[in-house]
């Protein structure tokens, strides 16, 4: 939650004040002891409290712009809050009174009454005033808009007052008062006096934001309806609230060296032939969530945040600056790679006036990571403008300047360090604790990825903030200012229809990059696909930097070395993939090419694609769409990249893969690269393959892959080397080897039948089952539901053998299992049964072994029918040709279909199909316990007696007859309900329901006057 304020700090801070200095003494000695229980000998009136505190709300009002006009950034901050939450109160206090006076009641002071209950010891609440005044009042808060405040003004006012009632009813003026008096006051405290105080407060608030524009930015009067530029918003509002003052020479020097950044290309530096617009021109102001976030917060996960998006960046920003709890925690800045996040910080750092704020940016990566904070600062400071200067001394001579130290960079050090910051944040909090004790209060936000969010500890009352992708229209904003710098005519529509890129700030420009000078992204029309887009952008961008290291080449060769350099770029997305993470380090980066055999060096060929590379950070650190983190750390420089966006490894992976299934000579670098992790685990990676591969070499290489995965699957060798991104166990490198290569043979495009791969087994079904569950154990179990989430599995058969067909592409739910099937009887007769010889309590002991969750889950269903009908669930009637069900699966859709009301058809069927089972000849194997039997026909007979006047009579009396014949399995425990069904059956029907009539009544009195062994 955020810093509160309450009534009594909020006097104290304003005592100084003149002249309500002496109303504040007063208020103080009195006001705050009123109306106690603390046995006082002087009653002090109510309304003598209220009308003090409502003189003191005025006096602030009318002079609060002159009292702080002058003061220091923060100083000013404190008072204003304090001013807010005066007012508040005096809100409540004139709606109290213009609730309460109209009434009959008297004034509620102590009267004798009241004085000698209290003197009996009769205890009446009388706290309720001190405990409103030492209430947390409602404050301004960036992240809650003026409607929120508002709101919970309201429900502030509406518990003050139920509370005053609550004191009102222990006071005598209450019992002397009529029913009537009572309800008019309930009804006024209750409904009335909550709604005008937060008029009285609004009316208050919209009157003091004119002069005072603290109020106005609480009151959100800067939030524009759309996107702006630049920050400019934010600037032009602080300054109408400076206080004048002219900053000390190192205050000046960081202000002119941040300013300075505005006027800078976006990308640093103009890129060729490119005119690029300037940062302070091109930035486009965010949409942001922001969100309260404490030591349980999980920014990281998307379902974490129930903000509002908002388009307000500036406002919101000015309100958090003009607010305490700036100085209390840090703000976490979070975006993906490419979202704006430095460029935010570098813009604010310019736009904050100088005259009220010390801002001081530092670049986590440019410092030591392992730094205390205050060490941190100091260095980013003598980089800024060339003096070694001590942060103690700064923050002392800022005169009344609010410090803002900008942290940008936190994922840097986890990500290039390696080392474990998960306290970071809870450093920063400290050290500002510390900063506030000696004086020098300060602002400190602290950027970093979405990714990496959660391996932080954010401490109590922190707040975060997520910048969200553009919308359409801030793209349009965006392009507006690029067609004018670059004379290019670069439409939105154009852009959009690739909005997962042209969303994110650093991508748009890509794409505007892409298409500058030639027109490339406009010429290439509607039909241009993903997959070629990405190819022609990376492929473009990697022709510029080969250009420039290699000038004067001729074209073949220029070509040679783009497809080298993006093969070696596609080792680098591997490197990531295979370490299931989005970044990899540079140190990786190496081990990964020592381990394939492409160690780093420049003097190769430039054809080979086995040539020797360059070190990981000359190969990826000149790639813009490649974000390097960097940090000092150890005395050395230690960086980590990332893909501006994840889907551009994902592109280079799949182009790896199908450049080395094109050419057979790489099969053992694609063997070495696939058995770390399964494809499935970035979803677009098979969509990219199977969209790279042409339609004329699609046969070839699927031939090829079958040919490799029958040898994976028949005779698996693991051989040891090099390569060794991850740790992975032989076995599981195999299963996963194997996998991998059913999925590339799958993006071919054509199913794949288990047949194929086991061409001469007498059950492919059951060689390909034992390979699931290898494909099963190599994964982890998330990995595998995903691999299963995009493909289709169809049981069939095939020359009498089972079957089972794989096919790309997520099908409708899974088929209905086929106890033929199943059970390898494909031409099994209607009318028949056969008894699945299933050890059941061993399968059970191996499902509780494997401790797979859907195994569990299913278990879990159906234990109850474990525990008393298990019997059930291994015997199988064929209904029709190729129509086969257990008795349990039969008795559980009958149950389903009594208890949900089926209709009378669906209901019919279900016993059909149950009396069918329970009628079949040679219905149980032997051994099958009798009781067990017996339980199986008392459901179905209960069921029916239940059910017997929802069924035709005819079909009752058809399925009673076909029971009849099972009377060897029935017992005396069956009389009922045979009766009860009996009942239904009319006397005077057919010769059928006669004879069964008088079997039923025969039979029943038998078997309850006969021992079993007779009786049956």
């Amino acid at each position: 939650m955020p810093q509160r304020l309450r009534y009594a700090d909020a006097v104290k801070l304003l005592g100084g004040l003149s002249p309500a200095g002496q109303a504040v003494d007063n208020l103080l000695g009195s006001a705050l002891t009123i109306a106690t229980a603390g046995g006082s000998d002087v009653a002090l009136g109510l309304f003598d409290a209220k009308a003090e505190m409502v003189r003191l709300g005025h006096v602030v009002a009318g002079r609060i712009n002159d009292s702080v006009r002058g003061l220091g950034r923060y100083d000013r901050t404190q008072r204003l809050q304090a001013a807010h939450g005066i007012l508040v109160v005096t809100s409540f206090f004139e709606a109290f009174d213009a609730a309460i006076r109209p009434t009959a009641l008297p004034a509620p002071d102590l009267t004798r009454d009241d004085e000698i209950r209290l003197a009996a010891g009769t205890r009446v609440d009388g706290d309720w005033l001190h405990r409103l005044l030492s209430a947390p009042l409602p404050v301004p808060s960036p992240e809650r808009s003026y409607a929120q405040l508002v709101r919970d003004l309201s429900a502030w006012f509406s518990d003050a007052a139920a509370r005053f009632l609550d004191h009102l009813r222990g006071l005598a003026v209450w019992d002397a008062a009529d029913d009537r008096t009572r309800a008019e006051v309930l009804r006024l405290l209750t409904v009335r006096l909550p709604e005008d105080a937060v008029a009285r407060y609004q009316e208050v608030h919209r009157r003091l934001a004119v002069d005072v524009p603290e109020f106005a930015v609480w009151l959100h009067r800067t939030e524009s309806q759309a996107a702006g530029r630049g920050l400019a918003a934010l600037e032009a509002t602080l300054r109408r609230a400076t206080s004048g003052r002219d900053p000390d020479r190192h205050r000046a020097a960081l202000a002119a060296a941040y300013r300075a950044d505005l006027d800078r290309p976006i990308l640093g530096t103009d890129d060729g032939g490119v005119t690029l617009p300037r940062l302070g021109e091109a930035y486009v102001d965010p949409i942001f969530r922001a969100q309260e976030a404490g030591p349980d917060a999980r920014p990281g996960d998307e379902n974490w945040w129930t903000a509002e998006p908002r388009t307000d960046v500036a406002g919101f920003l000015a309100a958090y600056l003009t607010t305490p709890r700036a100085a209390a925690a840090p703000m976490l800045l979070l975006g993906h790679p490419g979202a704006g996040k430095s460029s935010l910080l570098t813009i604010l750092a310019a736009r904050l006036p100088a005259a009220d704020f010390l801002a001081v940016r530092v670049v986590l990566r440019e410092v030591p990571a392992e730094a205390e904070i205050q060490d941190q600062i100091e260095q980013a400071l003598r980089s800024a403008i060339g003096e070694s200067v001590a942060w103690a001394d700064l923050a002392r001579s800022a005169a009344g300047a609010m410090p803002v130290v900008l942290l940008d960079g936190f994922d840097e050090l986890l990500q290039a360090t390696g080392v474990h910051q998960s306290d970071y944040l809870r450093r920063v909090a400290a050290f500002q604790s510390r900063e506030a004790v000696q004086g020098r209060p300060v602002a400190v936000i602290v950027t970093s990825r979405v990714a990496v969010a959660d391996r932080a500890r954010l401490p109590p009352d922190g707040l975060a903030v997520r910048l969200d992708p553009f919308d359409r229209f801030q793209v349009r904003q965006w392009l507006d200012t690029w067609n004018a710098v670059t004379a290019a005519d670069l439409p939105v529509h154009v852009v959009w229809r690739f909005a997962d890129l042209s969303s994110q700030p650093l991508l748009l420009l890509m794409l505007a990059l892409y298409d500058a000078g030639t027109g490339a992204l406009r010429d290439a029309g509607a039909t241009l696909g993903v997959t070629d887009l990405y190819e022609r952008l990376l492929g473009d961008f990697t022709r510029r930097e080969v250009r420039r290291l290699h000038v004067g080449q001729p074209d073949e060769v220029v070509a040679d070395l783009v497809e080298a350099e993006l093969n070696r770029l596609s080792v680098v997305a591997f490197a990531m993939f295979n370490r299931g993470r989005q970044w990899v380090t540079e140190e990786e980066v190496d081990d990964d090419l020592t381990g394939l055999g492409i160690a780093p060096a420049r003097s190769a060929p430039p054809k080979a694609f086995r040539s020797p590379l360059t070190a990981g950070q000359e190969l990826v650190g000149r790639f813009f769409f490649i974000q390097r983190a960097q940090a000092r750390a150890g005395g050395r420089i230690r960086q980590a990249y990332e893909f501006l966006h994840a889907t551009f490894g994902e592109y280079l992976v799949s182009r790896l893969l199908v450049g080395l299934l094109r050419n057979p000579a790489d099969g053992e670098l694609l063997e070495s690269l696939l058995g770390f992790q399964p494809l499935t685990t970035r979803h677009t990676v098979l969509a990219f393959t199977a969209a790279l591969l042409d339609d004329s070499d699609r046969p070839q290489i699927r031939e090829r892959l079958l040919e490799r995965l029958r040898t994976a699957l028949l005779q698996p060798a693991y051989v040891p080397r090099a390569y060794r991104p991850a740790r992975k166990r032989a076995d599981q490198w195999m299963g996963t080897y194997s996998l991998n290569l059913v999925l590339l043979t799958l993006a071919c495009g054509e199913p794949l039948r288990a047949s194929e791969l086991f061409r001469q087994a007498r059950d492919p079904a059951a060689w390909l089952r034992a390979a699931a569950q290898m494909w099963r154990s190599a994964v982890p179990s998330g990995m595998w539901l995903d691999t299963l989430a995009i493909l289709t599995v169809h049981r069939t058969w095939a020359d009498g053998r089972r079957d089972v067909i794989l096919r790309p592409g997520a099908g409708a739910d899974a088929e209905p299992v086929d106890p033929l099937w199943s059970y390898g009887r494909p031409d099994a007769p209607p009318g028949t049964g056969f008894s699945a010889f299933t050890p059941l309590i061993r399968a059970l002991r191996s499902m509780h072994l494997s401790d797979h969750r859907s195994d569990d889950l299913l278990r879990h269903a159906v234990q109850p029918v474990l525990d008393r009908l298990p019997d059930t669930l291994t015997h199988f009637t064929v209904h029709e040709r190729g129509d086969a069900e257990s008795i349990g699966h039969g008795l559980l859709a009958l149950w389903l279909a009594s208890l949900l009301d089926d209709d009378p058809a669906g209901l019919v069927r279900a016993y059909d199909r149950v009396v069918a089972a329970l009628s079949a000849p040679d219905r149980w194997s032997t051994g099958t316990p009798a009781d067990r039997v017996a339980d199986t026909y008392t459901v179905v007979l209960r069921s029916l007696a239940r059910d017997a006047d929802r069924v035709p009579v005819a079909d009752l009396v058809r399925w009673l007859g076909a029971l009849r014949r099972q009377q060897a399995h029935l017992t005396a425990r069956h009389v009922p309900a045979v009766l009860a069904c009996l009942d239904r059956v009319p006397a005077d029907g057919s010769p059928e329901a006669t004879a069964l009539r008088e079997w039923g009544h025969t039979w029943a009195h038998r078997v309850r006057v006969l021992p079993p062994e007779e009786a049956g």
